[in-house]
């Protein structure tokens, strides 16, 4: 085994600095999944998904959350994506629901 030998210097001091990695962090304010396009993705296929396999479903934010198991703020976030892509409507009461395009006459 090859053993190092102290390096003497006058300047000992500055050999003696623990160096530490460099790490980016953003603030907590800033979700991940703000950062992650492809976990953004699949977080409104799945919300999608489950309004779509529970026709009549309606949840308001706080019910979301808790289904979903998602913070409040990104909960808004993908209810508030998928009401404006027109997927998703919501009641004045602040429930969302499927929005169902109503047939009417055979037309829509």
């Amino acid at each position: 085994m090859v053993t190092r030998e102290r390096v003497v210097s006058r300047w000992q001091a500055l050999l003696d600095i623990t160096l530490k990695p460099a790490t980016v962090r953003l603030p907590a304010a800033v979700s991940a999944e703000r950062r992650d396009g492809p976990r953004r993705h699949a977080l409104l296929c799945r919300v999608h998904g489950e309004f779509v396999e529970m026709p009549g479903l309606t949840l308001t934010l706080g019910q979301a959350t808790k289904l979903f198991g998602l913070p409040p703020d990104v909960a808004s976030r993908i209810l508030e994506r998928l009401t404006d892509a027109g997927v998703l409507r919501r009641k004045r009461d602040g429930q969302f629901s499927l929005r169902v395009e109503e047939v009417v006459n055979g037309r829509r």
